[in-house]
């Protein structure tokens, strides 16, 4: 037991806190943006807060910490480019967020799904992770919208020929991750298709493999306890 209480000391600093602030800040603030260049630059902020907590979560492993902030430089200065050039919905912008949303989710997950004991702030990881794969999915739906235009429909009741940006986008992320599938946004080529289909697989596998993880390490705890 000491062992693995040494092995999580990470888990007990709160790391995830910053990141779960700013991702419900930007789950919950994005519909109140407004659609002009100070709503642009209000996204571009939150956005940030976004890239440095996520870069912070991943400080303790040199080489992924690395990584990342190479890719929140890319992020943060593609972004930046765009907007002081008025440009909405870049691909380079949505390609370069989307890699570094990817790369974190991948990361973050593969540190929650090794530890050794379940504490506090290994399910707020793992709620991060959940997150996370909503807001990537989301960005890669806008991509694949960007360079293929008309990927994605809107049905007749909610609006019909409107552009679909990544606000649509992420809302429609968020209804395949949980697979509530309301039906209103409708993926129109094979690319996206492919896509949320393995949105919608990642969604149910991920909760059937964290349940299967956390009952594990408590299977192993009260082995340990009882020897």
């Amino acid at each position: 037991m000491t062992t693995d209480l040494k092995n999580d000391n990470t888990c007990s600093e709160n790391r995830y806190v910053p990141l779960l602030i700013a991702l419900s800040v930007l789950l919950v603030g994005y519909p109140y943006l407004p659609d002009n260049e100070f709503g642009a630059f209000l996204g571009g902020f939150i956005s940030l807060g976004l890239l440095i907590s996520s870069v912070y979560v991943v400080r303790t492993s040199k080489g992924i910490f690395t990584g990342a902030l190479v890719l929140a430089l890319a992020a943060a200065s593609t972004s930046a480019v765009a907007l002081a050039r008025g440009y909405r919905g870049h691909p380079l912008v949505e390609g370069a967020f989307s890699l570094f949303y990817a790369y974190m989710t991948i990361a973050i997950f593969l540190e929650v799904i090794k530890s050794r004991r379940v504490s506090a702030d290994t399910i707020l990881g793992i709620v991060c992770v959940y997150l996370l794969i909503g807001v990537t999915f989301g960005t890669l739906y806008d991509l694949i919208e960007t360079l293929q235009p008309g990927s994605f429909h809107l049905n007749a009741a909610t609006g019909g020929g409107e552009r679909i940006g990544w606000r649509t986008l992420i809302f429609f992320s968020f209804m395949t991750l949980t697979t509530v599938g309301y039906g209103d946004i409708i993926p129109a080529t094979s690319q996206a298709q492919s896509l949320a289909i393995i949105e919608g697989v990642i969604g149910v596998l991920y909760v059937a493999v964290l349940i299967a993880r956390i009952v594990g390490i408590y299977s192993q705890t009260d082995r340990g306890v009882d020897d």
